[in-house]
């Protein structure tokens, strides 16, 4: 952990080097970059952003805007301009709303996710290297118990172990609250399948709690003091009030009604304004600008809205802005958990893992929206 010095200048030097001492170069290598993010910029929009809905919106705008270009050139008399402000009021405006509260949502579970980690680590090195001995020739405090600190350690560690496998899974089931799992048969029976299986988990979880609050007990029988034990406590307490925020997040989501009122409008009323594209068409003498105009704009909000499901819930999603549970409560955090039993007893056998199920990685990478079963 120390010996790093020399890997941590390479890295920085590999990310600071110029492709040349000149200032042609350099500028040479900020344009590159300029364009490799255009680049990932657009790959990142079609894999991400585009969805079936933006498809059929396209669809639709595309064949209303040449059926009204048509009207629009036979017909001296048509008048196709129409005011905007309808879509600003009713798709634009509650959508930047609705994405304000999901990446809202999002802040508030990684600052949850933060003190989890937290918390935990302060937990397991009280039990493992708090100590009540007093300054004499007799021995007193841990030295002076008959119990063994490795098993007590290893199976509290056990516990924090399950209890951090047992949330990843939970947070990482599929959602399950989406409109056709409140309306179609089909979709409650997979609310209520995904909400058994989370009730299931949640209980082992608590479980678990229970066997780290029964070590508490061990360390205040042995002779922990009344002040040191009510922090452990304390502790214990903050522990179970952020998984039970992450678990309140993962299962209530922002208002279904607005969320479908949203939905529809983006898909449909784009095409509704074809009357005005047909004008635009007519005027510049050029239907195709006026299809492309028709396709950015349901694209558009489309894009829009997916944006917003994407961060509906933040534990399952792409990993774009979405949190990588797998890897913030198991990959990295067990490690650390880890380190602190290897610190204090670093002659002791490797710490066994089993019977501890590991949840399976959601997601490898970037897959493409309108192909997943949404």
């Amino acid at each position: 952990f120390y010996d790093i010095l020399d890997e941590e200048i390479g890295i920085r030097e590999s990310y600071t080097k110029k492709s040349s001492n000149t200032r042609e170069g350099w500028r040479y290598q900020r344009g590159c970059g300029a364009v490799l993010n255009m680049v990932s910029a657009f790959l990142i929009f079609v894999f991400f952003l585009i969805s079936l809905e933006s498809l059929f919106s396209i669809v639709l705008s595309s064949s209303l805007t040449v059926y009204t270009y048509n009207i629009a050139k036979n017909d001296p008399t048509f008048e196709g301009n129409m005011s905007w402000t309808l879509l600003n009021f009713v798709v634009i405006t509650p959508l930047i709303t609705f994405i304000r509260i999901a990446f809202t949502r999002r802040e508030s579970s990684l600052a949850q996710i933060a003190d989890f980690k937290v918390t935990k680590i302060n937990i397991l090195s009280a039990h493992v290297f708090w100590d009540w001995c007093k300054i004499g020739s007799k021995p007193s405090g841990r030295a002076a118990c008959n119990v063994d600190w490795l098993q007590h350690t290893d199976e509290v560690l056990y516990s924090m172990i399950r209890i951090c496998c047992e949330l990843t899974r939970l947070l990482t089931l599929p959602n399950a609250n989406r409109a056709r799992h409140h309306v179609l048969p089909y979709g409650r029976k997979q609310h209520e399948d995904v909400a058994t299986v989370s009730r299931k988990l949640h209980r082992s979880i608590l479980e678990d709690m229970a066997i780290i609050t029964e070590k508490c007990e061990v360390l205040k029988f042995q002779g922990l003091p009344p002040n040191e034990a009510t922090r452990i406590r304390q502790w214990e307490r903050f522990l179970s009030q952020e998984m039970e925020h992450m678990i309140v997040i993962k299962k209530y989501r922002t208002p279904q009604a607005l969320r479908s009122f949203a939905r529809l409008f983006t898909v449909f009323l784009p095409p509704f304004y074809a009357p005005y594209y047909g004008q635009l068409a007519n005027d510049l003498h050029s239907l195709g600008l006026a299809i492309t105009f028709s396709i950015i704009t349901s694209v558009a909000l489309t894009a829009l809205f997916e944006s917003m499901s994407q961060l509906e819930d933040p534990f399952l999603g792409s990993r774009l802005d979405c949190i990588d549970v797998e890897l913030e409560l198991r990959d990295e955090f067990l490690v650390k958990l880890l380190d602190i039993r290897d610190h204090r007893y670093p002659d002791a056998d490797p710490f066994e893992l089993t019977g501890i199920q590991f949840p399976i990685k959601t997601t490898t990478g970037p897959e493409i929206r309108f192909l997943q079963a949404y």
